[in-house]
């Protein structure tokens, strides 16, 4: 079971007060204007991929009614497979929904206070953390595409040849989805039961899936607002990208220069990218092996009971919740879940 303990989350404040936030706000100008030179880079990218993408989106939105389940339960699903997922809970079950509940009880008497200490430590430098969040989404969508990290020296170059060639990929896997919005869908569903630990498209997959929609019913969202909860997302997700795609600890000693550093390579490389025409061109042919795969989820969807679906409780703001915890705990090496209770704990 995980609970959302109160000494970790001291502990976890404690650390967030060492960082030196200050510092992003220092480098407002250089974030801002390498966050502006990769995100023109990413878009020339994934320009030629970006219409099927979209239409496979919306159409997969029209889809929903067709295949019984609403966009709501839909939501309900991919919170739901989320928070396993990112909790460690799958395989989905009895013991996983129990485990669910008291992660909302704690929730319900932590997250209200862990988003008011946070708010006017992380307020102050809202600006900064708003283009390093730019930045890191369109490096990661970045190297996603090309298989490269724009923050290594040299590579500016190369990104022309593996962009065009991920485009293309890309372009076709997206091509092969949006052939079917009720495809698209199912492939959301896949990837949701993928994420509870089951596979959906396997013999008896979706019978799994409705035996663990059925569970998750007894699951008691926490009671908290949404609040603010989008922004902190925003903020935190920042922070822990600063140090999963860049490599900067802001609790160690030079942050401030290896990421100024970091700047300068990811600078280079982007104008060594546009110097050699690297914006990427993508074909639209299908590929064959993503139609199949979208056709067997398809099938499999047709198994999945609507009804229990649609029973689903609404897991967002939980989600939300249990990501920010996840974000701050790779920013300070402290989880603020515990796997078990401690002396003074009530809530198992």
């Amino acid at each position: 079971m995980s609970c959302m303990c109160v000494n970790q989350l001291a502990a976890m404040m404690a650390q967030l007060k060492n960082l030196p936030l200050a510092m992003l706000m220092e480098m407002l100008g250089p974030l801002r204007t390498t966050a502006l030179g990769v995100g023109r880079l990413s878009a020339a990218a994934s320009a030629a991929m970006g219409a099927s993408a979209s239409a496979s989106a919306s159409a997969s939105m029209s889809a929903a009614a067709t295949l019984g389940f609403s966009a709501s339960a839909m939501a309900n699903l991919e919170a739901l497979a989320s928070l396993s997922r990112g909790m460690g809970l799958a395989p989905f079950g009895a013991s996983a929904a129990a485990s669910l509940n008291v992660s909302a009880r704690s929730m319900n008497v932590g997250m209200p206070g862990l988003g008011a200490l946070l708010s006017p430590l992380l307020g102050p430098v809202a600006a900064a953390l708003a283009e390093l969040l730019k930045l890191t989404s369109a490096l990661s969508s970045l190297n996603n595409l090309t298989g490269f990290n724009l923050a290594m020296p040299g590579i500016g170059a190369s990104i022309a040849t593996s962009a065009s060639a991920s485009a293309r990929a890309s372009a076709s896997a997206a091509a092969s989805a949006s052939l079917s919005a009720n495809a698209a869908l199912a492939m959301r569903l896949n990837a949701a039961a993928h994420a509870l630990g089951i596979n959906l498209t396997a013999s008896g997959g979706a019978a799994r899936l409705n035996a663990a929609l059925a569970i998750a019913a007894s699951i008691q969202p926490p009671g908290f607002p949404m609040g603010g909860l989008g922004l902190l997302m925003g903020q935190t997700t920042a922070l822990a990208q600063l140090k999963s795609l860049l490599g900067v600890d802001l609790l160690k000693k030079l942050a401030a220069a290896q990421l100024a550093a970091i700047l300068g390579n990811i600078n280079a490389n982007v104008a060594a990218a546009f110097s050699a025409a690297a914006t990427a061109s993508a074909s639209a042919s299908a590929s064959a092996s993503a139609a199949a795969n979208a056709t067997a989820a398809l099938s499999a969807a047709a198994g999945v009971n609507a009804a229990l679906m649609a029973g689903l409780p609404n897991l967002l703001a939980m989600s939300l919740a249990a990501n920010v915890s996840a974000n701050l705990a790779l920013v300070t090496g402290i989880n603020p879940f515990a796997a078990g209770p401690c002396a003074s704990c009530k809530m198992f």
